[in-house]
């Protein structure tokens, strides 16, 4: 009998071989399991967080510097940059399947991927390019949210006080009370920050219009002198800060005309829980669904005849919906909603045939006479 090329194009494979140039007796039974793909989306859904952080010394800017913050209350504005569908290839249990090899038989090669999905039969060594790399990516990049004043400027966090102290003394022949302070340091308080930092600010104004009053300034120092004066007027300014954040959803598609909440959005919270009603769905659905026509079932033998199973997928419109207005339609296969097929062995031996699939949907590519 001539061997069977089965070939797929998957990555990493797992080889299982039985060799033999024709027909053996075998005593031990041998069997191979196997499943063929359903798809599954990963919707990685990018947005910005602008977080509104208000400065420590807010109600001392207008005394200070005669200016009204606008960042008041702290809070967060959120927009959604960016959604992506990634396609991947899951095993299907609900199409799992052995192939058996017992008493007299053909030699055959069997390959199957660490996934389980079934590489090829009768095919030559496959190159495993799979390399186990994991990267891993947090889901909100880190951001200074927090204005802390003390870290601004090399300042001492305390303070010198004299306390009232006197003391007798003779003078001039006279025993006279005389002040003689007692010098302590204590933690400054926010009021004494305050006016540092006040001063510090129309300090460096004073030495930037310095440096380019006297032509030596220089863009190295007027950029730290810039730097500087942004991060002292955040004090009482507040500030935005900007992060990105990514989540991802799976969608596994069921059945037709489903509509599925993959989640739910509101400018002020982001993305919330699917049952807050007052936050924006983004919802999926399949529409259009094509399934070729199945042939007429056969009647079942007494005796189940050895086979290969395949798809034959379905193709669907998948939609992108934000509550009921389309945000993006995309075309895709859909093989779990499709129809499994069967090739038999006996027929692939007999006739010399090569078949060739589509790794990612188990479908059927091409079936070439040898």
């Amino acid at each position: 009998m001539k061997r069977l090329l089965l070939i797929i194009g998957l990555m990493g494979l797992v080889s299982l071989s039985v060799l033999g140039q024709k027909k053996r007796e075998l005593t031990t039974p041998v069997s191979v399991n196997y499943a063929l793909p359903k798809i599954g989306y990963d919707i990685v859904v990018t947005m910005e967080c602008v977080e509104a952080v208000p400065g420590p010394f807010r109600k001392y800017a207008m005394q200070q510097l005669g200016v009204q913050p606008e960042i008041m209350t702290p809070g967060e504005e959120w927009t959604i940059k960016n959604i992506r569908f990634v396609p991947k290839a899951l095993p299907d249990t609900k199409a799992m399947y052995t192939l058996n090899a017992a008493g007299e038989y053909n030699s055959i090669t069997v390959n199957v991927t660490p996934e389980g999905f079934l590489a090829g039969l009768g095919s030559g060594a496959t190159n495993n390019s799979h390399d186990g790399k994991m990267v891993y990516a947090p889901d909100k990049e880190a951001a200074d949210a927090d204005i802390d004043y003390v870290r601004f400027g090399l300042r001492s966090t305390q303070k010198e006080v004299l306390d009232s102290n006197f003391t007798e003394m003779e003078v001039e022949g006279e025993i006279r009370r005389v002040w003689d302070p007692i010098e302590r340091h204590v933690l400054k308080e926010e009021k004494d920050y305050v006016s540092e930092i006040t001063e510090d600010l129309f300090a460096i104004r004073k030495k930037r219009l310095e440096l380019l009053t006297n032509g030596t300034a220089t863009a190295e120092a007027l950029k730290a002198l810039d730097k500087l004066e942004q991060d002292y007027m955040s004090l009482f300014m507040g500030k935005k800060v900007r992060s990105k954040v990514v989540r991802t959803f799976t969608f596994v598609p069921e059945k037709a005309d489903e509509a599925v909440v993959l989640f739910r959005f509101s400018a002020e919270d982001g993305i919330t829980a699917k049952n807050n009603v007052s936050a924006q769905p983004y919802i999926v659905e399949l529409r259009n669904l094509l399934v070729r026509k199945q042939d007429a079932p056969q009647k079942e033998s007494a005796r189940p005849v050895p086979s290969l199973f395949y798809r034959e997928p379905a193709t669907a419109d998948i939609y992108l919906l934000k509550g009921k207005e389309v945000l993006m339609t995309v075309s895709g296969v859909i093989p779990q909603l499709g129809v499994i097929k069967q090739f038999p062995l006996d027929v692939i031996n007999n006739e010399g045939i090569a078949l060739e699939f589509y790794p990612l949907y188990g479908s059927l590519k091409s079936v070439i006479k040898k």
